[in-house]
Order: C-alpha cells, then structure tokens, then sequence
C-alpha cells in the first residue's frame, strides 16, 4: 500500500510446487494398502494351516491313545506317554494360531493361573528327553527341600518358553553335556527358574544380539538362562 494514499500499488504471492509431496502421499498410501493386504493374507493363512494341522495331530493323539490301552512294556508305555504329552502340547500350540488377530490388535489376554514350579519343570523335561537321550546329554532337575514354590502365570505360554531354553540347551550343548534345571523364590517373592547347560557360550560382542528376532549367533547359545516369575505364595 502506498504510505500517504493507502491505496494497493502492488501484489505478493508465493507459488509452491507440491507435486513430488501429493506422489510421495500417494505412494505412501498404494504401499500401506498392500501391506494390509498382506497382513489380512498372513492371517487368513495361518488360520486355515491350524485348522489343517489339527486334523492329523488329532489323529496322532487317538491312535496314542489306543496304544496307551494296549499291552505294553514298561519301555513301550513310557514312549506312548511321550508321543501323548508331546502331541498334546503341540496340539495346544496349534490352537494358539487362532488367536492371531488377536495378537496382531494387542488384545490377547493370558490366562493366569497357579503353577507349581516343580511339576512343570518336570513335565517340559519330559519333552526334551528324546532329544537329549540321542544326544547322551543327561538332564537334572533339583527340586527346593520344600513343596512348591507356586507361581501365578498361563500355564501353555511358560511351558513353551521353558521349552524353548531346555531344546536350546540341549541342541547346543556339547555331546554328553549336561542341562541343569532349579526353581527358587526369591527374597522379593518371586519365582526364579533357572536352566544352566555346559555348552559353549556366547562372546560377549555377540550378546548385544542375544534378543534379536530370528538371531542364531553362529549355533551358539548361552549356557545360563534365568527366567522370574511373580509368586503367588507356596
């Protein structure tokens, strides 16, 4: 505006080319849309395969059934009582697939219940046993002097992260090794379960990666693994 009239002598404007940034929205959006897509496949996917998987698994665990009724050898029982804990813990696993779009929405809840330590020490040991008598690997538990101790937790999901350390202690341990396994409470009232193996370790560059998804560290593995759990009395 002119100083002494206040009349418009002159106009300023700013153009912006927005181009390249509607392309990038636009690639942004066509690349999400496919990643839903995906996910929804993933999904429906995984939700068919437990489905499919039950079907022989159910099979597995009646023709086990049938054997555990016939006349059996101490030695043959024994091994139908394997096939039937391991068959059930699987078939377990299978129906937890079906919860993955509720693991995806962060909305599975666990089921908490009182777990005496030492018996499920001994049932997941019981899993493993196969692996490590192939192996010539001798597994110990030593159980507290007392009952107990219990532990509030869901039962399938502890089960199979214990599984998880005893098949990894077991699987890089040396041949002959042995897999030690001890339950406590702590002076703070939680549980802690312990898994001690004589494998050969990790160096200490590589423990930066020790919970990396999908991370093997070059089949080698901890030899100590300490899992804590809050108590529920014992």
């Amino acid at each position: 505006r002119d100083p002494g009239t206040g009349a418009v002598v002159g106009v300023l404007s700013y153009v912006t080319d927005i181009a390249d940034r509607k392309e990038a929205e636009a690639a942004m959006r066509t690349a999400q849309e496919a990643a839903e897509a995906a996910n929804r496949a993933k999904s429906e996917f995984l939700s068919r395969m437990s489905h499919e998987l039950r079907t022989p698994m159910n099979a597995v665990l009646g023709f086990g059934q049938l054997l555990e009724q016939d006349h059996l050898t101490h030695d043959q029982r024994e091994s139908v009582t394997y096939i039937l804990t391991a068959g059930r813990h699987l078939l377990g696993l299978i129906d937890e697939v079906l919860d993955i779009s509720r693991i995806e929405a962060g909305t599975l809840s666990l089921s908490l219940e009182p777990v005496r330590a030492d018996h499920l020490i001994d049932e997941t040991l019981d899993l493993v046993w196969p692996m490590a008598e192939a192996r010539g690997i001798r597994l110990v538990h030593e159980p507290p002097p007392t009952d107990g101790p219990y532990l509030l937790a869901d039962l399938q999901r502890l089960k199979q992260v214990l599984l998880n350390l005893l098949s990894n202690a077991v699987k890089y341990n040396i041949e002959r090794g042995l897999v030690t396994v001890t339950s406590a409470t702590t002076t703070t009232g939680k549980v802690r379960i312990t898994v001690t193996d004589t494998g050969p370790g990790i160096s200490p560059e590589q423990r930066a990666l020790l919970f990396t998804p999908f991370q093997r560290l070059g089949a080698e593995f901890l030899g100590t693994f300490v899992l804590v759990f809050g108590g529920c009395g014992t």
